[in-house]
Parts: structure tokens; C-alpha cells; sequence
């Protein structure tokens, strides 16, 4: 897959969910006036879903096309390395003798077990590194709430920018506050016109700008290491 094939593909899943948004909110047009707050409710709820589900997808999307480039672990910045490692690390956290990663035998004395898998971990340190990068896909988490926060540990694991969406570190939350208390039937006001503009957009700056910031890596190589 080259940069531009997986843009057209970013850009493809948002178009559709770009459009689905713009369906629903157009039927406003034809609900009185009375009713429009209260139908702007459900948008509440189709919004948010969008949210979460183009993020969690296109991080995964970019974690395929990071994996599709038969990449080595040493030529890529520390926080791909480091979610490629999983296996290794749960092997290091496993106090287990016959760990398939740690081929060696731990010593009898159960006080330097740990001592002894640091200094296995590091004896093949330079082989883990070798090995092609393969991130699995589940890494990404979105929690069923996608909070500011989340976004942003998202972004931390696969070595993007965590602040780059601050400016709608207000708006996201308030949508996601604001899904739950309808969906848990906790709310029973309408939405005004201005909130949920305000929701949109701030969820379409959030959505532009990840298509960007992805496309951005992929095409300028910015996942690899500085030399």
C-alpha cells in the first residue's frame, strides 16, 4: 500500500460518515420546530458514534500501513517499537521458567529472577530489534468513551502528537458527557442548535485533522527514527 493509497482509503471512511451526518441533520428541515431539539438528540448520539469509530479505525488503518511496509523494528521511532513488543514484554513481566521468549533457565534463587530476565532482555535486545515491526491492531482502545484523554493515550501509542487536538479538548468531552446522559436516559432536555454545532464542529476539526496528521506521517516517513 503506498502513502496516497491510504489516504484515498482515510478519506473514503470519512466521506461516508461525513455524509451520513449531513443526511440526518438535513432532516431537521422537515420536523417542526417544537420537536427539533429533541431530535437533535439522536444526532447527539450519531455524532459521537462517528467520532469514535473513525478514530478508532483510522489509527488501526494506519497501524495496517505501518505493517504493510515490512518495516524492522530499529528504524522506527521508540513508541512503535515499543507497541510492537508486546509478546516480549508480557514475556518479561511473566514469571514463568519456561517463557518461550527468555529460552535460558532462571537461576534457583527466586531473588534474581528479575535480575536475570533484565539481563536476558538485554542480551537480545539488539535481535528484538531485527525482527520486522508487526503491530497488532488491538492496541488501539477507545474505552466505549472517548474522552480527551483517550484520544490522546491512542495517539501516544503509536508515537503521534498527543496535544495536537487541544483546542477541542472541551468540546469532545462535552459531546461525550453529554452522549452518555442521553443514552443512559439520564437527560431529558433537547439539544439546542448552537450546542450541537458546536459538537460538529469541533468533531469534524478532530476528524480533518487526524486524516491529515496520518497522511502526514505516512507520506513524509515521520514514524521512522531521526538518523
Amino acid at each position: 500500500m503506498t502513502a496516497d493509497e491510504f489516504r484515498a482509503n482515510l478519506e473514503s471512511e470519512l466521506a461516508w460518515r461525513q455524509e451520513e451526518i449531513a443526511f440526518f441533520k438535513n432532516q431537521l428541515n422537515y420536523i417542526s420546530e417544537n420537536d427539533k431539539s429533541r431530535y437533535r438528540k439522536s444526532l447527539v448520539l450519531i455524532l459521537y458514534s462517528h467520532l469514535e469509530g473513525y478514530i478508532k479505525l483510522s489509527l488501526q488503518m494506519y497501524v495496517q500501513y505501518i505493517n504493510s511496509l515490512s518495516l524492522t523494528r530499529e528504524v522506527v521511532k521508540v513508541g512503535l517499537k515499543a507497541a510492537s513488543m508486546n509478546k516480549e514484554f508480557n514475556a518479561y513481566d511473566n514469571l514463568d521458567r519456561k517463557c518461550e521468549i527468555f529460552r535460558r533457565e532462571l537461576p534457583d534463587d527466586s531473588g534474581l529472577h528479575r535480575f536475570f530476565r533484565r539481563v536476558d532482555f538485554m542480551s537480545q535486545y539488539e535481535e528484538f530489534m531485527g525482527e520486522n515491526l508487526e503491530i497488532d491492531d488491538s492496541i488501539i482502545n477507545t474505552e466505549s468513551n472517548l474522552w480527551y484523554v483517550v484520544l490522546q493515550k491512542n495517539l501516544y501509542k503509536l508515537g503521534l502528537p498527543v496535544d495536537l487536538f487541544q483546542e477541542y479538548e472541551t468540546d469532545i468531552d462535552a459531546l461525550v458527557n453529554r452522549r452518555n446522559s442521553i443514552a443512559h436516559g439520564n437527560f431529558r432536555s433537547g439539544v439546542s442548535a448552537e450546542e450541537f454545532q458546536k459538537w460538529e464542529n469541533g468533531t469534524m476539526g478532530v476528524l480533518s485533522g487526524v486524516t491529515r496528521l496520518l497522511y502526514d506521517y505516512a507520506c513524509n516517513e515521520r514514524y521512522k527514527k531521526a538518523e
